[in-house]
């Protein structure tokens, strides 16, 4: 075996993996983060952006009050559905530091996602040894989706790192039973699920599974059961029960997410599969699936059977999401890593009974010198192609343009966020096509469009087009601002003056 009981190579080999993970996602750091789930990302920088200006720091006062109004207003605005621990931190890190920018939020996140290795490693060594948990920390690593994604501004790589501690400390009680780890198990679980709630799929199936697994009479008796669910549940209870009786709707929650109607089509599966492929890819995903049929032990092969299953119901209750958000596959990433490693540690192992152990070594290591490069470039090369630097200047001249005391309605880009962030205007937003398609899908009533066009523009100044493309498609929108309204044209825009209609005969 590559390695075998040397304690002291595995920690370097684990060190150097983490470093090399955190090290790929170093490139670019001060570029919009608008190169993966723009809108998602924007959201939370809007939020910390108004924790931050509501700090009272030097830096927050020496700013224009009119701005500090505008960015506070802008995070007012925002639904804060999951709690906004990620916001917080970084809006507390901008004080630190004296002023906003990209690099603490891309490199708070890529810290948290490059962490979620060390359990990874722990979990993965149960399954298949140290070799085969290192060829899974490599691939949870350095796979080019998860290094883009792995920087992403949002809760979901802090959630799949809080859901392997989880796993981790789950199956450490199951061959223990200790206090200590059914603490641990217990308390990142309940993080897991304040995070973001899809995570009580990959954290209560395998936790249920590994309680029920010697039968439900003696799950009942389990003396460390009242508490590790009472750790789960009670921190995730309290906070939406909390929202809830703040005003807000804990309707929200699962709001255009969850549509029985899409189980018989049969595009949807092809639109998820095709999805859950581009993250990992088509082998990756086969030998994932395929590995399940490689462990042996008990407690093993509930956890990884129940990983794949939360994957599954994750993938119906969040129907629309799951083919059409990309980060809805995140939690994907570390279960492929674990099959791939187990897979891995089978092929290397008869490759040792094949050849000579320093030819079957030198082989192995080759193959994973040249995989770590070859995926590396491929990440650095599409982090170099994605350059966003523009965006600021162009949303900062839309909103000179415009005017920031002008009220705007808009059919525009990532539900108006890129306006708000460096435009410094809340419009009000006309819909896409893609939000009329999710209404068709909830079943909402349409109403007539000269009723929603006057509704949307009453009060407006302007009516602001950037998504040109949806715009021409959207024919009743289209041929109505034309034919009843002056505008003026820019690179990517139609702006239309509302004060000023046309006569129309």
């Amino acid at each position: 075996m590559l390695i075998k009981n040397s304690r002291l190579l595995r920690v370097i080999l684990v060190v150097v993996l983490l470093a090399a993970g955190l090290a790929v996602r170093l490139l670019d750091l001060t570029d919009p983060p608008l190169d993966f789930a723009a809108t998602r990302q924007l959201h939370s920088l809007i939020l910390a952006r108004g924790f931050y200006y509501q700090m009272d720091t030097s830096s927050v006062q020496s700013l224009p009050i009119d701005q500090r109004q505008l960015g506070i207003e802008a995070a007012e605005q925002e639904l804060q559905v999951e709690p906004v621990i990620l916001e917080k931190i970084t809006a507390v890190l901008y004080a630190l530091f004296g002023r906003e920018t990209f690099v603490i939020p891309r490199l708070l996140v890529s810290l948290l996602w490059v962490v979620g290795g060390i359990p990874l490693f722990l979990i993965a060594r149960r399954f298949s040894g140290n070799n085969g948990a290192l060829f899974a920390l490599t691939f949870y690593e350095l796979l080019p989706f998860g290094v883009i994604a792995g920087r992403s501004f949002q809760p979901d790589p802090f959630m799949v790192t809080v859901i392997l501690f989880a796993v981790l400390f789950q199956l450490r009680w199951s061959e223990d039973h200790s206090l200590k780890n059914a603490l641990l198990a217990g308390g990142f679980s309940g993080l897991a699920l304040l995070i973001k709630l899809p995570a009580v799929f990959f954290v209560g199936l395998p936790f249920a599974g590994l309680v029920l697994m010697n039968g439900i009479k003696k799950a009942f008796r389990e003396r460390h059961l009242v508490l590790m669910v009472g750790l789960s549940l009670l921190p995730v209870i309290a906070y939406y029960l909390i929202y809830a009786l703040s005003g807000n709707s804990t309707a929200n929650v699962v709001t255009n997410r969850f549509f029985p109607s899409l189980f018989i089509q049969p595009g949807w599966y092809q639109r998820w599969f095709m999805m859950a492929k581009s993250v990992v890819g088509y082998i990756p995903l086969f030998l994932a699936v395929l590995a399940f049929f490689l462990v042996k032990a008990r407690n093993l092969k509930i956890v990884y059977a129940c990983l794949w299953i939360g994957y599954l119901l994750q993938g119906f209750v969040f129907a629309y999401h799951i083919s059409s958000h990309d980060y809805y596959q995140l939690p994907l990433i570390p279960v492929a890593a674990i099959g791939c490693g187990m897979v891995f540690a089978l092929f290397l192992e008869k490759i040792e009974l094949s050849a000579p152990k320093i030819i079957a070594r030198l082989f192995i290591l080759m193959v994973l010198i040249f995989g770590t490069a070859l995926t590396v470039l491929k990440s650095w090369s599409e982090m170099r192609e994605a350059d966003f630097h523009y965006e600021e200047i162009y949303w900062k001249y839309l909103g000179d343009t415009i005017g920031r005391e002008s009220k705007v309605t808009a059919l525009t880009h990532d539900y108006g966020f890129r306006l708000q962030y460096w435009g410094g205007i809340l419009p009000r937003l006309w819909k896409t096509q893609g939000d009329y398609a999710v209404d068709e899908l909830a079943n909402n009533l349409e109403i007539p469009f000269e009723a929603r066009f006057h509704e949307a523009i009453d009060g407006s100044d302007y009516f602001l087009i950037t998504l040109v493309n949806d715009f021409e498609s959207q024919g009743d929108l289209h041929d109505f601002l034309f034919s009843h309204y002056p505008y003026s044209q820019g690179e990517g825009y139609y702006l239309f003056n509302l004060q000023t209609p046309l006569l129309v005969k």
